[in-house]
């Protein structure tokens, strides 16, 4: 009885079962035609091999006892003493080989000699087997005796009937060269029974072969077929395990997580919620440079095993690289989805062995709960995403997801989608902030920033689109933009008699492009600008992500002659053993650090420390965000070098720089209002500003 599929449906077979039985039918339809062929050739060969003795015989045991004028035209028969001598030979040695009859035909078609003394000298209609052997060619067809000649009394039954041409030479010799004249044809009857016995057997060996070999064909093919089968099956088992599982740790991957969590918010019950935290383990990335990515994977598998060993958790999942999904059904309010958060930083206090190594293990994590941030597993785990990455700016380990986090909407999306076009039309401007040379009061470069002027909304801020589109392909164009921008700006100014230095800044991915060392060099050579005029400010994130690229490119803009600083220095890595490595040559403290100097003790270590370190490093220091004179004139005794901030002035367009500029010196010295002071005497405090 045929198993049916629930409805009533007839189960397929399976696709190897499917596979033998057409397979069997194609090895049939092959063996079929091949046997067709084979048994053809066999008849071929066969027949050739007996018409081949027939020309033998007539030739060997025949033809000697003729003489040419036996066959000529006008000859009704051949002599007596001929016929006696062909009769005797036909009966001993000729007839020995199987020969049934022997017919001797002149080239009028009229026969000369036979065994069969009835048709001697009669004359008959030529046939096409007769004449091709008149034409030279040697003819056969399958006959019957008593059918064909109507003397005959005997049965022979069927018979092979065999044409020979007879040939003479220019002397009138018989010969067998094709060259020679024919004057007659031997018609050869033999029993046609053996040779239909012998094509009988060679076909029957031949299909047997055939049959055989076909067998081992399919047998070896069936195996070969069966074993790849089930390597696929188990292959595809194991697919179907990779595209829904973390192929390092064995854990749930995004796509599982988000088919369970549709599942399980589908299927919760009101009043209750589902709490999604979001794992990041912090420093990671070190520990990877560190021990090795070996060791990063033993210390991630770790993770994923202890994270399992959790009661009460609905699933554990692992996102990629370092980030951890752990989801819980049994939560009764938000109090208690921060103690699941307490409790995974528990469970990874205890440091883990790697390789003789004990490594602790710190974490960042986001933390939503449905349906209060989200009812579908998509907006939940983003909102958890946007949570994690507010616990790793803050000093809390942990956040709860809060809208007031997420400056992130479709409407901004939208705005870095235009960035391109923005770029081709022209909408992308730049302003300017003076950077102070603190001691002297000159005014030695500006700071290039970008601004947007949108045709709809109107002056869009950098904030808006530049941390979506930073860590895209959009970031290199615009970097691009502002670079031709700055430089051409500056260019302009130097034709004007204002040197100033222009600073631009280069991301992350920027600075991982290896085109960037080449555009820098053609966009000073387009302005026809020294390379002393540049200075690229990094972050240390930036300059860190890839340190040992970063310091082949640092040297080679370096080597170029321009400078390099690094940008928001202090709110970065702990780590600043970097300084002593690689090629910069200024340091921007961060404006967080600048605002407090006065009120905030810490902020006034870290700006000592920064200053002191810079000195002993020979790298000159930029304040930023110096907003009042106290400030300024703090960081003028501490030794601070250059000065950026409110208090100088707010980033302006360049057509007025210049008229900013001339009301600077005059402020800080009214009886000299060159644009470009040279003299060191200026007062070190500002008295007005502009």
């Amino acid at each position: 009885m045929s198993k049916m599929r629930p409805g009533g449906r007839r189960r397929r077979p399976s696709l190897l079962t499917q596979f033998g039985l057409l397979s069997i039918v194609l090895l049939a339809a092959v063996g079929i035609v091949l046997g067709a062929r084979l048994q053809e050739g066999a008849r071929r060969r066969t027949m050739h091999e007996a018409i081949h003795s027939a020309e033998i015989i007539t030739e060997v045991g025949i033809q000697p006892l003729l003489h040419a004028s036996d066959l000529s035209p006008d000859s009704i028969s051949v002599p007596p003493s001929t016929r006696a001598v062909l009769d005797q030979a036909l009966r001993s040695s000729v007839s020995s080989r199987g020969v049934v009859r022997l017919t001797i035909w002149n080239t009028q078609h009229r026969i000369v000699y036979s065994d069969n003394p009835a048709l001697i000298g009669r004359q008959f209609e030529s046939d096409d087997e007769l004449e091709e052997a008149f034409r030279g060619e040697t003819s056969s067809e399958v006959t019957d005796l008593t059918a064909a000649e109507e003397t005959e009394e005997r049965d022979f039954g069927t018979l092979l009937s065999v044409y020979v041409p007879l040939r003479v030479d220019g002397q009138g010799a018989f010969t067998t060269d094709e060259d020679g004249t024919v004057i007659g044809a031997f018609e050869v009857y033999m029993p046609y029974e053996p040779i239909a016995r012998s094509i009988a057997s060679d076909t029957r060996q031949l299909y047997i072969a055939l049959a055989i070999g076909l067998l081992v064909v399919y047998l070896c093919l069936f195996r070969l077929v069966a074993g790849a089968s089930r390597r696929l099956r188990k292959q595809a088992v194991e697919n179907a395990f990779q595209a829904t599982h973390d192929a390092l740790t064995g854990l749930p991957n995004r796509r599982l997580l988000g088919t369970e969590l549709e599942a399980l918010l589908a299927s919760h019950e009101a009043g209750s919620f589902v709490a999604l935290a979001l794992l990041d383990l912090d420093r990671f990335k070190e520990i990877n440079d560190t021990l090795g990515h070996r060791c990063g994977d033993e210390l991630l598998c770790t993770v994923a095993r202890r994270l399992e060993t959790m009661p009460d958790i609905t699933c554990v999942a692992r996102l990629g690289g370092d980030e951890f999904v752990v989801v819980s059904s049994n939560v009764a309010d938000g109090h208690d989805a921060l103690l699941l958060c307490d409790r995974i930083e528990q469970l990874l206090e205890e440091p883990i062995e790697v390789r003789g190594v004990r490594v602790c293990v710190r974490t960042s994590i986001g933390l939503a709960i449905a349906p209060e941030h989200g009812d579908d597993g998509e907006s939940l785990l983003q909102h958890a995403d946007v949570a994690m990455y507010m616990a790793k700016k803050s000093s809390s380990t942990r956040r709860m997801y809060s809208p007031d986090f997420d400056d992130y909407s479709p409407e901004r999306l939208g705005l870095a989608a235009e960035v391109r076009g923005a770029i081709a039309d022209g909408q992308m401007t730049l302003v300017y902030q003076p950077k102070l040379d603190i001691a002297s009061c000159q005014v030695l470069g500006v700071e290039a920033l970008v601004r947007w002027q949108h045709p709809q909304r109107g002056l869009v801020m950098p904030g808006e689109f530049l941390p979506i589109i930073e860590n895209t392909e959009l970031i290199s164009p615009l970097t691009w933009h502002v670079l031709d921008l700055s430089l051409a700006q500056c260019a302009e100014w130097r034709r004007s008699g204002v040197y100033l230095c222009v600073a631009v800044n280069i991301s992350a991915r920027t600075l991982g492009d290896p085109s960037l060392v080449e555009n820098v060099r053609v966009a000073l050579a387009r302005h026809s600008l020294p390379a002393s005029a540049l200075e690229l400010e990094l972050t240390e994130s930036a300059v860190l992500h890839d340190q040992a690229r970063a310091d082949e490119t640092l040297r080679h803009l370096r080597d170029m002659g321009v400078k390099l600083a690094i940008d928001d220095f202090g709110t970065g890595y702990a780590s600043i053993s970097y300084l002593t490595t690689l090629p910069v040559d200024v340091l921007k403290i961060d404006r967080t650090f600048v605002a407090n100097l006065l009120t905030d003790r810490t902020a006034a270590a870290v700006v000592k420390f920064t200053l002191d370190l810079s000195r002993h490093l020979g790298l000159q220091v930029v304040a930023e965000g110096v907003e009042d004179a106290r400030t300024l004139a703090e960081l003028l005794r501490l030794g601070c070098d250059h000065a950026q901030g409110y208090l100088i002035a707010k980033p302006m367009t360049a057509d007025r720089m210049l008229g900013w500029m001339t009301r600077w010196y005059e402020a800080t010295r009214p009886e000299a209002a060159a644009l470009t002071p040279t003299r060191a005497d200026l007062p070190p405090v500002p008295s007005m500003i502009a």
